[in-house]
């Protein structure tokens, strides 16, 4: 990265970075915990599924809105205001007992979520030069894999300690999800030092960019069919090990932090095979291979097989994940990257609202196997998708000029 070291946004970068990886320590623990504190407070399956989708119904509704928005008035505040909103609904996660307070503080959750990763991928492309720029998505992405193993290490015993010494809350989960806020608010320090140069007045947001995107809605395809098939499984994946194969806490802790480990270590080999076959083509096999790793998890009964198979399974499916939102942001002019941003996010939480209800009904329905198989079937499709449309295009060199790419100074 010598490049961005000498960068003159290399300080605004450190502190994106740094909030980045508080951020993905939160991730880490509170998904760890969060259904596991669902089933505790004695809320059935088909509600629990429903409270998953939650976030993305209503990411459909400021999508649009937030990026548009975050163009016209530059990534800092987006970035600020998301993470308070984060830290805000996951204080009433762990306090709530009652369905509708549970489901207000995953509803801002949700809606934080949304508005600082639509204004990340911007971010990162403004940042960054086109030789770069592979390589800065392919390091926030590892950071945020990076903080997930820890968090999800120290998350492991968490419910002992607050148990333990001091227990908060409704359930034995809720202390480790309150802590998380913790780490949230926390996020918000390193933001508020980012310097962002006054942004010239874009007009109407919807002139200028959508005639030079036109494959705006072929590329956010693809994250419609990956959206359903993540929220099929992915959210539910410590159930499975947990009622399945009946591990511990600590060992869906040690299980889900092995992981993070892996996929951080294989974001940064990504752009090194991306430089021999093509970002997109790097895409699909990774994400092909990891499909038959998820397959062999739903069709062994063994423990250990199921748990090497998941840590595959995750870093292949994530480590070309940057690559595809790098390609995508190079589709489109500066100044309308975050509304892009936003309809790749808007497209991405409403495959997440469909599956996260579906996987529900399949859980219930035809057992925890049911979930796993058809998130194959919906990535099987997204990821065919993404090499026939997209490969032969990523050979073509990118019409617009890279220096476009810093005409104004973000987050």
């Amino acid at each position: 990265m010598r490049t961005l070291q000498r960068s003159r946004y290399t300080r605004n970068v450190r502190l994106f970075l740094i909030a980045m990886a508080l951020h993905g320590l939160s991730s880490a623990i509170y998904g760890l915990w969060l259904n596991l504190h669902l089933l505790d407070l004695g809320y059935p399956r088909g509600l629990m599924g429903a409270l998953n989708a939650l976030p993305s119904a209503i990411a459909l509704g400021i999508g649009l809105p937030a990026g548009w928005w975050t163009d016209r008035i530059g990534r800092r505040p987006m970035l600020i205001l998301g993470s308070l909103m984060m830290a805000i609904g996951t204080v009433g996660v762990g306090l709530g007992i009652s369905p509708v307070w549970v489901g207000v503080g995953i509803g801002l959750i949700g809606a934080g979520y949304n508005l600082f990763f639509i204004a990340y991928a911007p971010f990162l492309a403004e940042n960054a030069s086109g030789a770069e720029r592979a390589r800065l998505f392919a390091l926030a992405s590892a950071v945020l894999f990076w903080a997930g193993f820890v968090g999800e290490g120290i998350g492991s015993m968490l419910p002992d300690l607050f148990r333990a010494f001091t227990p908060l809350g409704p359930t034995i989960y809720a202390g480790p999800i309150l802590f998380t806020a913790l780490l949230d608010f926390m996020a918000v320090l390193p933001l508020l030092g980012i310097r962002e140069a006054p942004r010239r007045s874009p007009g109407n947001p919807t002139m200028g960019w959508p005639k030079r995107a036109l494959g705006v809605p072929a590329m956010a395809f693809p994250n419609l069919m990956l959206g359903i098939g993540a929220a099929l499984s992915i959210p539910f994946l410590n159930v499975y090990f947990h009622e399945r194969y009946q591990l511990d806490d600590s060992m869906l802790g040690v299980l889900f932090a092995l992981t993070s480990a892996f996929t951080g270590l294989a974001t940064l080999l990504a752009p090194r095979i991306a430089r021999w076959i093509g970002r997109i083509a790097t895409v699909a096999l990774t994400q092909g291979l990891s499909i038959g790793f998820l397959v062999g998890m739903a069709l062994t009964d063994q423990a250990a097989l199921a748990a090497v198979a998941m840590v595959l399974r995750g870093a292949l499916m994530n480590m070309a994940s940057p690559l595809y939102i790098e390609f995508c942001m190079e589709q489109v002019p500066a100044s309308g990257r975050a509304a892009v941003s936003g309809i790749l996010n808007l497209t991405w939480e409403a495959g997440w609202m469909v599956g996260a209800v579906l996987s529900g009904f399949l859980q219930q329905q035809y057992g925890l196997d049911s979930m796993l198989l058809a998130t194959a079937v919906f990535y099987g499709v997204g990821t065919l998708y993404q090499y026939l449309a997209f490969a032969s295009r990523d050979r073509v060199e990118v019409a617009y000029p890279q220096g476009a790419v810093r005409q104004q100074v973000s987050c």
